[in-house]
Order: C-alpha cells, then sequence, then structure tokens
C-alpha cells in the first residue's frame, strides 16, 4: 500500500462491489450470506458490512486516513480517488491515496478490532490535523512560492516546469509517460489551477494586474465602452482565495452569494417591469421614494429622485458590502456617515432605498440548491472582496500555480508594479506580515493568497541573472538548469547516445567546454538538442539549423571563434579569393596585407556527405 498508492481492505470472495450494484448495507450481508461468511454471526456480519460500505460510499476525495497496525500508526493518507477492486490482490478492494506522513509519532487506541471506522475522539483529530498541517507548512518549505529555473537554452527548463507545477498542484507523476503528463497539465490549465504566459517587451502592468480595455459594442452603432478588466495574475489569484473560501464555506461565503443571487433576480424582475414600461419606485429611509431610471451595460440599477435629472449607479459590489455590515436597516441611523464608512462616498439615500428593496424580495426568491450551485466570476469576485484577513489564517488549499516562461523578457518592475512586495511569503495574505495595497483602476484592496506558486523560467544566454532586476532576484529562489549529458544516453532516441560511432553525450561536452572558455557557462547548448537525434541526418539537420546558428550569434560572426568550437572540417575558403587590390585609395593606410587575409565561410552540413560531416565531427572531438 506505501509503495503503491493506494489502501485497501480484504473479503475478496464477495467480489466487485460496484459490479454487484451496492446500494446498502444489506446488500453486502447478502453476499455474505451466499459466501459463507459469518453463518452464526448476524451481529458480526451486520457490523461488518456496515465497515465495507462505509469503504465504498463514506469515504470521499480528500478526506485523511490513517493505516493503522493496532494502535501504531503506519501511515497518514489522502483520499483521491474513487473506489476500485483488483482480483489478483488477497485485499482487492481499493482507494487510491497520497500518502502525507509514514510512521507519524502518534498511537491511535481508538477501535482497534475495527477494520473500517471513523476516528472520533477529538483529541486524536486534533493532534492529526496538527501533524497535517506541519507537513504542509514543511512540504511548503521545500517546494518555494516564488522561483525561476535558470539556464542556456535547451536544458529543459519550460519542459521541468510543467512537471513542477504539476507536483504542487498535489499530482503524482510517478510512472507517467510524458503524453500523460501533458494531459493531466492541460486538465489542471481547463481547471484553471495553472495558468502559463510569457514575458515580452510588451507586456504591461494592464496585462498582468489590472487595466482599462475597451468593450466591443453589443448592437452596432453602439458606442464603445471602457471596462476594468482583470489581468492574467489577479484573476489567478481571485480564483486562489476564492478556493481556499470554498474550502471550509464560511457564513461571509454563503451571504455573499446569497445576496449575489438576491442582486440578479431583483434585477431581472425591474427589467421585465421596464420593458413593459412600468415605473418603478423604491421606498427610501425617510419615507420619501425614489425612481429606476434603468440598468446599466455594467449591470448596475439607475437610480434618481423625482423631479431631477441626476442619475446614481448602485452597484452589486457596494450594496453587496453594505449588506454583509448592516444586517438590520432600522438600526442604521446615520445613512450618510455609516454607508460611507463602508463603500466611501456615494448617494447613500439610492443605495439604502435598493437594498431594503432587495431584502423585501429575498423571501420571495427560491432557495438555491447550494451543492450543485455555479459561480459565476463576478460572484468569485464579490466572495474574496468579503473575506477579511482572519479568513486567510492557517489556510493552505488547493495549490493555483503561474509559469511565466522568459519572465527576463518583460520588464519586470513594470509589470509587477507594486506586487512585486506582495509576492513574499511573509508578505502573502493569512501570515503576520501581510500586506494588501489598492490598486490604481478599481480601487480594490488586494493581496497574494499563500496558495499561488509562480515559476519562472530565464534562457540566461538572453540575459545573465547578474543583469535581473534586483527587486525579482531577492524574492525568487534561482534553481539552475545545466546541460545534463547523461540524458543523451538515457532518454535520447539514439541508442546508448551513439549515432554512427558518435558519441553525442560526448560531443555536446567538449563543445560546452569550449564555449565555456570562450564565453561562460551561461551561453552553453543545452542536452534537448540532441534527445531527439536518431539518425546521422537528424545530427546534420541539428548543426546546421541549431548549433552553428546559436554559434554565430553567440560571437557575433567571428568565425575565428566558431572553427575553435566546432573545428576546421566545417568550414571551407571561398573560391573566389581576388587577388588584385580591389579597395579604395586611402592615404596611409596600408591596405595589401588585408589581401593576403583568407576568407572563409560555414558549410551546409546538410549538404555534406556522410563520410565528411562524420571526418568534421572526429576533427571536432580530436578523434582519429
Amino acid at each position: 500500500m506505501k509503495n503503491n498508492q493506494y489502501v485497501s481492505i480484504g473479503w475478496p470472495e464477495i467480489g466487485d462491489l460496484l459490479e454487484s450494484g451496492i446500494q446498502s448495507k444489506k446488500d453486502i450481508i447478502r453476499l455474505f450470506h451466499d459466501e459463507g461468511y459469518y453463518p452464526d454471526k448476524k451481529n458480526v456480519a451486520s457490523r461488518k458490512a456496515g465497515e465495507i460500505f462505509s469503504f465504498l460510499k463514506d469515504i470521499k476525495d480528500g478526506d485523511i486516513v490513517l493505516a493503522q497496525n493496532g494502535a501504531k500508526i503506519l501511515g497518514i493518507g489522502e483520499i483521491v480517488g474513487d473506489y476500485g477492486y483488483n482480483s489478483s490482490e488477497n485485499f482487492p478492494h481499493f482507494r487510491r491515496v497520497v500518502w502525507k506522513i509514514i510512521e507519524p509519532e502518534l498511537r491511535n487506541d481508538e477501535g482497534l478490532q475495527t477494520t473500517v471506522y471513523k476516528i472520533q475522539h477529538l483529541d486524536t483529530i486534533q493532534k492529526i490535523d496538527s501533524l497535517i498541517r506541519t507537513y504542509k507548512k514543511e512540504s511548503k518549505m521545500a517546494n518555494e512560492l516564488n522561483q525561476i529555473l535558470f539556464g542556456p537554452p535547451g536544458t529543459g527548463k519550460t519542459y521541468n516546469t510543467i512537471n513542477k507545477a504539476l507536483e504542487l498542484c498535489g499530482e503524482d507523476l510517478t510512472g507517467l509517460s510524458r503524453q500523460d503528463v501533458k494531459e493531466r497539465f492541460e486538465q489542471k490549465v481547463k481547471e484553471g489551477r495553472i495558468v502559463f504566459t510569457t514575458f515580452h517587451q510588451s507586456m504591461t502592468y494592464e496585462d498582468f494586474v489590472e487595466g482599462i480595455k475597451p468593450v466591443e459594442p453589443e448592437k452596432e452603432g453602439d458606442p464603445i465602452i471602457y471596462r476594468i478588466e482583470e489581468g492574467i495574475f489577479r484573476k489567478l489569484c481571485i480564483e486562489a482565495a476564492f478556493a481556499l473560501a470554498k474550502e471550509k464555506e464560511s457564513e461571509i461565503t454563503e451571504n455573499v452569494l446569497d445576496f449575489s443571487l438576491a442582486f440578479d433576480d431583483f434585477v431581472q424582475r425591474i427589467e421585465e417591469k421596464l420593458t413593459s414600461e412600468q415605473q418603478v419606485e423604491l421606498a427610501t429611509k425617510n419615507g420619501g421614494r425614489v425612481i429606476v431610471d434603468g440598468i446599466s451595460q455594467q449591470g448596475s440599477i439607475l437610480i434618481k429622485h423625482p423631479g431631477k435629472d441626476n442619475i446614481y449607479p448602485v452597484t452589486k459590489q457596494r450594496l453587496s458590502k453594505l449588506h454583509a455590515a448592516f444586517s438590520d436597516l432600522s438600526e442604521v441611523h446615520n445613512i450618510d456617515q455609516q454607508f460611507r464608512s463602508i463603500i466611501g462616498g456615494s448617494n447613500s439615500t439610492a443605495n439604502w432605498a435598493v437594498l431594503n428593496a432587495i431584502r423585501n424580495n429575498i423571501s420571495d426568491s427560491v432557495e438555491p440548491n447550494k451543492s450543485i450551485r455555479k459561480y459565476t466570476w463576478e460572484e468569485k469576485k464579490e466572495v474574496v472582496q468579503a473575506l477579511s484577513r482572519e479568513d486567510y489564517k492557517d489556510k493552505d488549499g488547493e495549490s493555483f500555480v503561474l509559469i511565466i516562461d522568459e519572465i527576463n523578457r518583460g520588464n519586470v518592475s513594470q509589470i509587477f508594479g507594486e506586487l512585486i512586495t506582495l509576492i513574499e511569503e511573509d508578505k502573502r495574505l493569512g501570515n503576520a506580515e501581510a500586506i494588501q495595497v489598492r490598486l490604481p483602476y478599481s480601487k480594490d484592496s488586494f493581496g497574494v493568497p499563500p496558495n499561488v506558486y509562480i515559476l519562472g523560467t530565464m534562457n540566461t544566454a538572453d540575459r545573465s541573472v547578474e543583469a535581473l532586476d534586483t527587486a525579482l532576484r531577492r524574492r525568487f529562489s534561482f534553481i539552475e538548469m545545466p546541460p545534463c549529458y547523461s540524458l543523451i544516453r538515457t532518454d535520447g532516441k539514439a541508442k546508448d547516445g551513439i549515432i554512427n560511432g558518435i558519441d553525442l553525450s560526448l560531443l555536446l561536452e567538449i563543445i560546452n567546454k569550449r564555449i565555456e572558455k570562450l564565453l561562460d557557462k551561461d551561453h552553453m547548448i543545452g542536452h534537448s538538442y540532441f534527445l531527439n537525434i536518431s539518425t546521422l541526418n537528424d545530427l546534420k539537420s541539428t548543426f546546421q539549423n541549431k548549433i552553428i546558428p546559436l554559434l554565430q550569434e553567440y560571437f557575433y560572426g567571428d568565425y575565428g571563434k566558431i572553427g575553435l568550437v566546432i573545428g576546421a572540417g566545417f568550414f571551407e575558403i571561398n573560391e573566389n579569393q581576388i587577388e588584385e587590390d580591389f579597395f579604395a585609395p586611402f592615404d596611409d593606410y596600408e591596405s595589401s596585407v588585408l589581401l593576403e587575409k583568407i576568407v572563409y565561410r560555414i558549410r551546409n552540413a546538410q549538404d555534406m556527405t556522410d563520410e565528411s560531416f562524420t571526418a568534421a565531427v572526429y576533427s571536432l572531438m580530436r578523434k582519429v
């Protein structure tokens, strides 16, 4: 069970419980009777049937389970799969599990004669909870929140971020093929748990955090309107914060969501009345009336006072905050002062009138089925905005990962803005030093949840680590990804990494030693260029289309240094050497020396014969 990540129970003779269509404990008792289990022990049969039925139906994904031998706890794990049956095992009924802790220093004397039972002792539950929290904190320390994989091109930086992102999301990748890994990655992307982006020179704060963007008109001729839209990072943070709120739904969370549904229902009723040209009036705090003038494109309720032309928009977000702050509107005596303390400057009379009408309307609304409720993006934002700092304390939740490829290609200071401080671990929401900022466009308070991870990649050939923004360097842990020559032998297409007698890993190692001597290690060539080589033609293509262009870029066309790396075999002398002096006359400069200079050209590796190409490679490797 430990090695293969599952928990299981016996009773193999009763067979696959899903195929048997088990619906109740009585169905299992019937199977016991058919197989001759407990013939004279009805109480025992009933108890054991209850344990098996609990294993089948009661245990859910995310539940914590203990594997015990007597009072000794062998392991603490989390259920990650449905019931399964393996007829070849003595304990055939199983559930997949991720083991969190093996052989913890903890004993449990409860239910020692029972195979499957629910732990009831509060003291034991608290100890287990404490152990799991410690495990999560240690695991988080092992997986730093902000990491950058850096190295020369072709060392598998982007390749490895996929694996790391899945591991941070709790996926066990042991024994999975690359195809399976990619499928799991794509699934996490669809779920919104992983977001992939690439930084570039045009990337801005407005793309990353929030900005004002035009919205396409619904009908031709309508004016273009502009709306504040969340960027990549803020969207991910909202999803992560909402996941924390949903982990243990608080009264605040449900209150916000219920009010959101009530607001939408109220708007729908108003629209129906306005469509039929009915005038909609709402009572105010002082016994007067206000008029609903319409619903804006953003979904706000537009209010005006009788005989006045001024329009006051009443937004769902502001009303949600007021709804959470004041449980009884009759106790609000100074609405200007009390409302402004919650939502700032606005028409308090209009907000009170709409909030009061919605509350009166709630009793007529249909109670939503919370078990199947689907949450809109606006509802998620409302829940997150309603969360307090206390709601983030001691919460980890499921992980959300932002992968930033080529992180050094963007203007990091401009893209992150003030958030560069917020991504630090101790500044994350829920920690003692947590910081929230007021965003410049939406004016919303914003902080980074503790369950958001940032994985970056950096090609050192484009820009060295030392030149990277100092503020970014201090807030990320850097993991070097150097060329791994052994992978060419073990994971490459060429058997043992050898093509036509050419040891590919040794070839790359020799090239990189020369590059490092002439330039630095940041400009070496990665092993991935050699992994897909299975024929000599593949090697020719790699030289022509990848290695030689890289060297030309590294050495700015200095053929002398390129020749020191790959040898004379890949060069040819220009046949059209001009012997006579063809330079223009220029005083005090002797051009005759230049006429003696030999002009070289790099040969097209793909046009070389197998013999000449192999000879050139052997010469490169100083191999006779």
